[in-house]
């Protein structure tokens, strides 16, 4: 009986995904390219720095699902966005937490509040399942600071064997990016 039971609810549970998994946004695909379609420059008038908002964003957010593990700058449809990607919890059919260190958060969110438009749930790569500096910490070594340089993306990656983050920063004056990588 316990088993049909269990079976049922699986039964009830799939089909309620299918059915509401159209209703939410759906999160398009990263440009190819750090910048591109910037529509000429780098600094939205309404950008919060990230880091201003980095190391209270896990706690104060729905953005976020648990450590940051990614950050980008994007213009889409006419909109400033960050896409942050998060390690983050998954659940099974049955509501029971399932430990998977691949789990991760995909968000988009308005660079000004921060407002969630879109969201998914994405495998992180080896480098973003490794615990190591933290994204606040590495936004701050980076050397980020008014009127410039203004960090568009940052992203944990394996370099040579190590764990990073590269970060990408563009010099507001003359919209040229350059790449740094903070341990």
């Amino acid at each position: 009986m316990h088993i049909l039971r269990r079976a049922s609810v699986a039964v009830v549970a799939v089909a309620l995904a299918g059915l509401l998994g159209g209703c939410a946004a759906s999160v398009p695909d990263p440009p190819a390219a750090v910048g591109e379609n910037y529509p000429g420059t780098c600094m939205p008038a309404e950008f919060t720095w990230p880091t201003d908002f980095l190391e209270a964003l896990p706690s104060e957010s729905e953005a976020v699902g648990g450590s940051i593990v990614g950050l980008r700058l994007e213009y889409i449809d006419e909109r400033w966005a960050w896409r942050i990607r998060s390690a983050s919890g998954r659940t099974d059919a049955f509501g029971e937490r399932v430990d998977d260190p691949a789990a991760g958060r995909e968000t988009l969110a308005d660079v000004r509040t921060l407002e969630v438009f879109a969201s998914r749930d994405v495998t992180l790569t080896k480098a973003e399942q490794t615990a190591g500096t933290s994204a606040y910490t590495a936004a701050d070594r980076s050397g980020e600071e008014w009127p410039s340089p203004l960090i568009i993306e940052m992203a944990r990656v394996d370099d040579a064997g190590s764990d990073v983050w590269r970060i990408t920063m563009c010099d507001t004056a003359t919209n040229a990016q350059s790449v740094i990588t903070v341990k």
